[in-house]
Protein backbone atom coordinates (compact mmCIF):
# COMPACT_ATOMS: atom_id res chain seq x y z
CA UNK A 1 0.00 0.00 0.00
CA UNK A 2 1.25 3.39 -1.24
CA UNK A 3 2.46 6.10 1.85
CA UNK A 4 -0.73 8.11 0.63
CA UNK A 5 -3.39 5.63 1.12
CA UNK A 6 -2.08 4.62 5.12
CA UNK A 7 -2.37 8.61 5.22
CA UNK A 8 -5.91 8.33 4.14
CA UNK A 9 -6.96 5.64 5.96
CA UNK A 10 -5.19 6.85 9.64
CA UNK A 11 -7.04 10.28 8.82
CA UNK A 12 -10.40 8.36 8.50
CA UNK A 13 -9.97 7.10 12.04
CA UNK A 14 -8.79 10.06 13.86
CA UNK A 15 -10.93 12.89 11.83
CA UNK A 16 -14.00 11.93 14.67
CA UNK A 17 -13.08 11.90 18.15
CA UNK A 18 -15.57 9.14 18.98
CA UNK A 19 -14.17 7.15 16.11
CA UNK A 20 -10.75 6.99 18.39
CA UNK A 21 -12.57 6.93 21.39
CA UNK A 22 -14.64 3.46 20.17
CA UNK A 23 -10.69 1.72 20.71
CA UNK A 24 -9.37 1.80 17.07
CA UNK A 25 -6.31 3.14 17.65
CA UNK A 26 -4.09 0.62 15.21
CA UNK A 27 -5.69 0.02 11.97
CA UNK A 28 -5.33 -3.80 11.52
CA UNK A 29 -4.25 -5.15 7.47
CA UNK A 30 -7.83 -5.17 5.75
CA UNK A 31 -8.51 -1.86 7.21
CA UNK A 32 -5.60 -0.08 5.90
CA UNK A 33 -6.16 -1.43 2.18
CA UNK A 34 -9.93 -1.15 2.39
CA UNK A 35 -10.66 2.14 4.03
CA UNK A 36 -8.71 4.19 1.03
CA UNK A 37 -10.31 2.05 -1.64
CA UNK A 38 -13.87 2.81 -0.14
CA UNK A 39 -13.07 6.65 0.61
CA UNK A 40 -12.17 7.10 -3.18
CA UNK A 41 -15.10 5.77 -4.22
CA UNK A 42 -13.81 2.31 -5.36
CA UNK A 43 -15.78 -1.17 -5.61
CA UNK A 44 -14.54 -3.70 -3.44
CA UNK A 45 -13.92 -7.09 -2.80
CA UNK A 46 -12.33 -8.22 0.49
CA UNK A 47 -11.02 -11.79 1.45
CA UNK A 48 -9.38 -11.82 5.01
CA UNK A 49 -9.35 -13.78 7.91
CA UNK A 50 -12.10 -14.02 11.02
CA UNK A 51 -11.23 -11.52 13.69
CA UNK A 52 -9.45 -9.50 11.65
CA UNK A 53 -11.46 -6.39 11.77
CA UNK A 54 -13.62 -6.59 8.70
CA UNK A 55 -16.60 -4.64 10.14
CA UNK A 56 -15.10 -1.30 11.40
CA UNK A 57 -12.87 -1.89 7.62
CA UNK A 58 -15.90 -0.51 6.11
CA UNK A 59 -18.16 1.51 8.63
CA UNK A 60 -15.39 3.84 9.08
CA UNK A 61 -15.03 4.86 5.59
CA UNK A 62 -19.31 4.68 5.55
CA UNK A 63 -19.40 6.61 8.49
CA UNK A 64 -16.70 9.52 6.83
CA UNK A 65 -18.51 9.92 3.77
CA UNK A 66 -21.79 10.15 4.71
CA UNK A 67 -20.22 12.82 7.05
CA UNK A 68 -18.75 14.76 4.16
CA UNK A 69 -21.58 14.29 1.81
CA UNK A 70 -24.19 15.70 4.55
CA UNK A 71 -25.99 15.43 7.74
CA UNK A 72 -29.56 13.65 8.22
CA UNK A 73 -31.00 16.59 9.03
CA UNK A 74 -30.89 18.40 5.75
CA UNK A 75 -32.13 15.44 4.03
CA UNK A 76 -34.86 13.82 6.46
CA UNK A 77 -37.33 11.17 5.24
CA UNK A 78 -35.70 10.45 2.27
CA UNK A 79 -34.77 7.48 3.16
CA UNK A 80 -31.15 5.51 3.66
CA UNK A 81 -28.01 6.69 2.35
CA UNK A 82 -25.98 3.30 3.24
CA UNK A 83 -27.31 -0.11 3.99
CA UNK A 84 -25.24 -3.24 5.33
CA UNK A 85 -26.71 -6.51 4.64
CA UNK A 86 -25.78 -9.43 6.57
CA UNK A 87 -27.30 -13.10 6.52
CA UNK A 88 -28.56 -13.73 10.01
CA UNK A 89 -30.47 -11.39 12.53
CA UNK A 90 -27.58 -12.01 14.80
CA UNK A 91 -25.00 -10.67 12.77
CA UNK A 92 -26.60 -7.60 11.77
CA UNK A 93 -27.47 -7.30 15.59
CA UNK A 94 -23.61 -7.05 16.09
CA UNK A 95 -22.95 -4.49 13.11
CA UNK A 96 -25.76 -2.29 14.02
CA UNK A 97 -23.66 -2.37 17.65
CA UNK A 98 -20.69 -1.44 15.74
CA UNK A 99 -22.06 1.52 13.90
CA UNK A 100 -23.54 3.02 16.39
CA UNK A 101 -20.29 3.00 18.17
CA UNK A 102 -18.69 4.49 16.15
CA UNK A 103 -21.11 6.72 15.22
CA UNK A 104 -21.68 7.95 18.80
CA UNK A 105 -21.44 11.87 19.07
CA UNK A 106 -21.60 12.65 15.63
CA UNK A 107 -25.36 13.13 13.53
CA UNK A 108 -25.70 10.29 11.75
CA UNK A 109 -29.05 8.01 12.34
CA UNK A 110 -29.07 3.92 11.98
CA UNK A 111 -31.25 1.72 11.99
CA UNK A 112 -31.16 -2.15 12.81
CA UNK A 113 -34.35 -3.30 10.74
CA UNK A 114 -36.56 -5.16 13.20
CA UNK A 115 -40.23 -7.44 12.69
CA UNK A 116 -41.54 -4.66 14.63
CA UNK A 117 -40.46 -1.80 12.18
CA UNK A 118 -41.07 -4.05 8.93
CA UNK A 119 -45.58 -4.59 10.54
CA UNK A 120 -45.53 -1.05 11.60
CA UNK A 121 -44.65 0.26 8.02
CA UNK A 122 -47.37 -2.68 6.35
CA UNK A 123 -49.64 -1.86 9.05
CA UNK A 124 -49.20 1.81 7.82
CA UNK A 125 -49.74 0.85 4.49
CA UNK A 126 -52.85 -0.66 4.77
CA UNK A 127 -54.20 2.74 6.83
CA UNK A 128 -53.66 1.73 10.05
CA UNK A 129 -51.36 2.53 12.61
CA UNK A 130 -48.46 0.56 14.93
CA UNK A 131 -46.98 1.49 17.84
CA UNK A 132 -43.89 0.33 16.03
CA UNK A 133 -43.60 3.24 13.49
CA UNK A 134 -44.62 3.41 9.72
CA UNK A 135 -42.82 3.42 6.80
CA UNK A 136 -42.09 7.21 8.04
CA UNK A 137 -40.39 6.45 10.68
CA UNK A 138 -38.14 4.25 8.48
CA UNK A 139 -36.93 6.90 6.14
CA UNK A 140 -35.69 8.96 8.78
CA UNK A 141 -32.53 7.23 9.09
CA UNK A 142 -28.91 7.28 7.43
CA UNK A 143 -27.80 3.95 7.94
CA UNK A 144 -30.26 0.88 7.31
CA UNK A 145 -28.64 -2.73 9.00
CA UNK A 146 -31.10 -5.70 7.95
CA UNK A 147 -30.73 -9.39 6.77
CA UNK A 148 -31.85 -9.29 2.84
CA UNK A 149 -35.52 -10.73 3.66
CA UNK A 150 -36.81 -7.81 5.27
CA UNK A 151 -35.36 -5.17 3.07
CA UNK A 152 -36.54 -6.85 0.24
CA UNK A 153 -40.32 -7.23 1.25
CA UNK A 154 -40.09 -3.55 2.19
CA UNK A 155 -38.50 -2.58 -0.89
CA UNK A 156 -41.38 -4.53 -3.13
CA UNK A 157 -43.93 -2.88 -1.25
CA UNK A 158 -42.48 0.43 -2.04
CA UNK A 159 -42.32 2.01 1.34
CA UNK A 160 -38.12 1.93 1.44
CA UNK A 161 -36.79 4.35 -0.99
CA UNK A 162 -33.34 2.74 -2.20
CA UNK A 163 -32.50 5.77 -4.76
CA UNK A 164 -30.25 7.70 -2.46
CA UNK A 165 -28.01 4.89 -1.35
CA UNK A 166 -24.80 5.91 -1.87
CA UNK A 167 -22.87 3.12 -0.26
CA UNK A 168 -23.76 -0.45 0.17
CA UNK A 169 -22.27 -3.55 1.69
CA UNK A 170 -22.93 -7.08 1.92
CA UNK A 171 -21.23 -8.88 4.90
CA UNK A 172 -20.56 -12.49 4.56
CA UNK A 173 -20.62 -11.95 1.46
CA UNK A 174 -20.06 -15.61 0.12
CA UNK A 175 -23.02 -16.43 2.13
CA UNK A 176 -25.56 -14.05 0.57
CA UNK A 177 -24.39 -14.95 -3.12
CA UNK A 178 -25.33 -18.37 -2.23
CA UNK A 179 -28.77 -20.21 -4.16
CA UNK A 180 -30.27 -19.21 -0.61
CA UNK A 181 -30.17 -15.67 -1.04
CA UNK A 182 -29.22 -15.01 -4.17
CA UNK A 183 -32.40 -13.72 -5.46
CA UNK A 184 -32.63 -11.48 -3.00
CA UNK A 185 -29.50 -9.38 -2.98
CA UNK A 186 -30.22 -9.30 -7.10
CA UNK A 187 -33.62 -7.38 -6.09
CA UNK A 188 -31.01 -4.99 -3.77
CA UNK A 189 -28.67 -4.41 -5.67
CA UNK A 190 -31.32 -3.47 -8.67
CA UNK A 191 -33.14 -1.02 -6.45
CA UNK A 192 -29.89 1.19 -5.36
CA UNK A 193 -30.02 3.33 -8.61
CA UNK A 194 -28.07 6.32 -7.24
CA UNK A 195 -25.29 6.86 -9.95
CA UNK A 196 -22.94 7.14 -7.41
CA UNK A 197 -23.02 3.87 -5.55
CA UNK A 198 -20.34 1.96 -4.08
CA UNK A 199 -20.73 -1.93 -3.55
CA UNK A 200 -18.65 -3.83 -0.95
CA UNK A 201 -18.56 -7.66 -0.50
CA UNK A 202 -16.47 -8.52 2.37
CA UNK A 203 -16.26 -12.50 3.93
CA UNK A 204 -13.83 -14.55 5.90
CA UNK A 205 -13.94 -17.06 2.66
CA UNK A 206 -14.59 -16.76 -0.94
CA UNK A 207 -14.76 -19.63 -3.51
CA UNK A 208 -13.89 -19.63 -6.81
CA UNK A 209 -17.47 -19.53 -7.85
CA UNK A 210 -18.71 -16.57 -5.55
CA UNK A 211 -15.60 -14.46 -6.81
CA UNK A 212 -16.85 -15.02 -10.35
CA UNK A 213 -20.48 -13.81 -9.64
CA UNK A 214 -19.02 -11.26 -7.45
CA UNK A 215 -17.35 -9.70 -11.04
CA UNK A 216 -20.88 -9.96 -12.09
CA UNK A 217 -21.95 -7.63 -9.47
CA UNK A 218 -19.43 -5.29 -8.61
CA UNK A 219 -17.73 -2.55 -11.10
CA UNK A 220 -13.92 -3.36 -11.56
CA UNK A 221 -13.28 -4.02 -7.90
CA UNK A 222 -10.32 -3.59 -5.91
CA UNK A 223 -9.71 -6.67 -4.85
CA UNK A 224 -8.41 -7.15 -1.39
CA UNK A 225 -6.92 -10.76 0.16
CA UNK A 226 -5.31 -10.80 3.67
CA UNK A 227 -3.42 -13.84 4.45
CA UNK A 228 -3.98 -16.70 2.63
CA UNK A 229 -7.75 -17.23 0.78
CA UNK A 230 -9.68 -19.43 2.79
CA UNK A 231 -7.38 -20.32 4.70
CA UNK A 232 -8.13 -20.00 9.06
CA UNK A 233 -6.82 -17.40 11.04
CA UNK A 234 -3.14 -17.85 12.62
CA UNK A 235 -4.11 -16.70 16.09
CA UNK A 236 -5.96 -20.19 16.20
CA UNK A 237 -4.34 -22.92 18.01
CA UNK A 238 -5.76 -26.37 15.87
CA UNK A 239 -6.19 -30.35 17.08
CA UNK A 240 -7.73 -32.94 16.57
CA UNK A 241 -9.14 -35.58 19.43
CA UNK A 242 -10.00 -38.95 18.36
CA UNK A 243 -12.82 -39.96 20.12
CA UNK A 244 -13.23 -43.67 19.03
CA UNK A 245 -16.85 -43.84 18.46
CA UNK A 246 -19.75 -41.43 18.55
CA UNK A 247 -20.61 -42.06 22.47
CA UNK A 248 -16.60 -41.15 22.83
CA UNK A 249 -17.78 -37.70 21.77
CA UNK A 250 -19.34 -36.97 25.01
CA UNK A 251 -16.64 -38.55 27.25
CA UNK A 252 -13.93 -36.84 25.69
CA UNK A 253 -15.99 -33.59 26.28
CA UNK A 254 -16.51 -34.22 30.26
CA UNK A 255 -12.80 -35.52 30.69
CA UNK A 256 -12.15 -31.93 29.25
CA UNK A 257 -14.14 -29.96 31.39
CA UNK A 258 -13.16 -32.05 34.40
CA UNK A 259 -9.08 -31.35 33.50
CA UNK A 260 -10.84 -27.79 33.47
CA UNK A 261 -11.36 -25.24 30.10
CA UNK A 262 -11.89 -21.20 30.95
CA UNK A 263 -14.62 -19.75 29.78
CA UNK A 264 -16.52 -18.54 27.78
CA UNK A 265 -16.61 -21.77 25.42
CA UNK A 266 -18.39 -22.60 22.35
CA UNK A 267 -19.28 -26.29 21.11
CA UNK A 268 -20.54 -26.31 17.65
CA UNK A 269 -22.99 -29.92 16.49
CA UNK A 270 -24.43 -30.72 13.18
CA UNK A 271 -28.07 -30.51 14.26
CA UNK A 272 -30.62 -28.74 16.39
CA UNK A 273 -31.63 -31.96 17.42
CA UNK A 274 -27.93 -33.21 18.54
CA UNK A 275 -27.45 -29.70 20.68
CA UNK A 276 -30.77 -30.07 22.58
CA UNK A 277 -29.57 -33.35 23.27
CA UNK A 278 -26.10 -32.44 24.25
CA UNK A 279 -27.39 -29.38 26.07
CA UNK A 280 -29.69 -31.85 28.28
CA UNK A 281 -26.61 -33.76 29.28
CA UNK A 282 -24.51 -31.26 30.23
CA UNK A 283 -27.27 -29.59 32.33
CA UNK A 284 -27.11 -32.99 34.25
CA UNK A 285 -23.46 -31.98 34.86
CA UNK A 286 -24.64 -29.02 36.57
CA UNK A 287 -22.59 -26.67 34.31
CA UNK A 288 -23.57 -22.92 33.11
CA UNK A 289 -24.80 -24.26 29.47
CA UNK A 290 -27.59 -23.01 27.29
CA UNK A 291 -27.95 -23.95 23.41
CA UNK A 292 -29.20 -21.56 20.13
CA UNK A 293 -30.34 -22.90 17.35
CA UNK A 294 -33.24 -22.09 14.54
CA UNK A 295 -35.98 -23.23 16.17
CA UNK A 296 -35.61 -20.56 19.20
CA UNK A 297 -36.97 -17.28 18.61
CA UNK A 298 -35.55 -14.12 18.07
CA UNK A 299 -35.79 -12.88 21.70
CA UNK A 300 -34.64 -16.15 23.06
CA UNK A 301 -31.57 -16.26 20.95
CA UNK A 302 -30.92 -12.53 21.83
CA UNK A 303 -31.20 -13.19 25.50
CA UNK A 304 -28.98 -16.32 25.16
CA UNK A 305 -25.96 -14.71 23.44
CA UNK A 306 -26.14 -11.41 25.64
CA UNK A 307 -25.87 -13.89 29.11
CA UNK A 308 -22.83 -15.47 26.97
CA UNK A 309 -21.29 -12.24 26.47
CA UNK A 310 -21.90 -11.36 29.91
CA UNK A 311 -19.99 -14.42 30.92
CA UNK A 312 -23.10 -15.88 32.91
CA UNK A 313 -23.02 -18.84 30.54
CA UNK A 314 -20.10 -20.69 30.19
CA UNK A 315 -20.64 -22.97 27.70
CA UNK A 316 -22.85 -22.15 24.65
CA UNK A 317 -23.90 -25.02 22.43
CA UNK A 318 -24.66 -24.04 18.71
CA UNK A 319 -25.72 -24.85 15.36
CA UNK A 320 -24.03 -23.22 11.78
CA UNK A 321 -26.44 -20.61 13.07
CA UNK A 322 -23.30 -18.83 15.02
CA UNK A 323 -21.29 -20.12 12.57
CA UNK A 324 -20.80 -16.52 10.63
CA UNK A 325 -19.50 -13.52 11.64
CA UNK A 326 -20.47 -13.26 15.69
CA UNK A 327 -17.77 -11.71 17.58
CA UNK A 328 -17.67 -12.91 21.12
CA UNK A 329 -14.99 -11.45 23.25
CA UNK A 330 -12.42 -13.63 25.02
CA UNK A 331 -13.98 -16.72 23.62
CA UNK A 332 -10.78 -19.20 24.59
CA UNK A 333 -11.43 -22.41 23.03
CA UNK A 334 -14.33 -23.59 20.23
CA UNK A 335 -14.96 -27.30 19.71
CA UNK A 336 -16.39 -29.19 16.88
CA UNK A 337 -18.94 -31.66 18.61
CA UNK A 338 -19.48 -32.84 15.29
CA UNK A 339 -17.06 -32.71 12.21
CA UNK A 340 -17.59 -29.84 10.20
CA UNK A 341 -18.99 -30.81 6.11
CA UNK A 342 -16.95 -28.08 4.69
CA UNK A 343 -13.77 -26.16 4.99
CA UNK A 344 -15.37 -23.14 4.60
CA UNK A 345 -17.77 -24.53 7.33
CA UNK A 346 -14.64 -25.51 9.83
CA UNK A 347 -12.76 -21.95 9.09
CA UNK A 348 -15.98 -19.90 10.25
CA UNK A 349 -16.72 -22.28 12.81
CA UNK A 350 -12.90 -21.70 14.38
CA UNK A 351 -12.79 -17.87 13.55
CA UNK A 352 -14.93 -17.21 16.70
CA UNK A 353 -11.94 -17.62 18.69
CA UNK A 354 -8.63 -16.27 17.83
CA UNK A 355 -9.83 -12.55 17.32
CA UNK A 356 -8.53 -9.40 16.89
CA UNK A 357 -4.70 -10.43 17.78
CA UNK A 358 -5.65 -12.91 20.84
CA UNK A 359 -4.76 -16.42 21.04
CA UNK A 360 -7.08 -19.03 20.70
CA UNK A 361 -7.53 -22.57 20.83
CA UNK A 362 -9.84 -25.19 18.54
CA UNK A 363 -10.42 -28.97 18.57
CA UNK A 364 -12.33 -31.38 16.73
CA UNK A 365 -13.78 -34.32 17.90
CA UNK A 366 -13.24 -37.53 15.06
CA UNK A 367 -14.50 -40.72 15.12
Amino acid sequence: MSLHAARASRDALTLADPRHIAGYHELTRVQMQAIPALLGGRELLACAPTGSGKTAAFVIPMLQHLTITGSSRKRSGSGPRAVLVAPTQELARQTHREVLKLAQGGKLKAALLTRKMVTGAQAEERGGSYSGGGAASLTRYDIMVSTPLRLVGLINKGLLPMEHVTMLVLDEADKLLDLGFLEQVDTLLGACTHKSVTRALFSATMMPTIEQLADTVLRQPVRVVVGEKNAAAETVEQSLLFVGREDGKILALRQMIKQGIKPPVLVFVQSKERAVQLFHQLVLDGIRVDVIHADRSQAQRDHIVDQFRLGKVWVLIATELMARGMDFKGVQLVINFDFPQTTVSYIHRIGRTGRAGMMGRAVTFFT
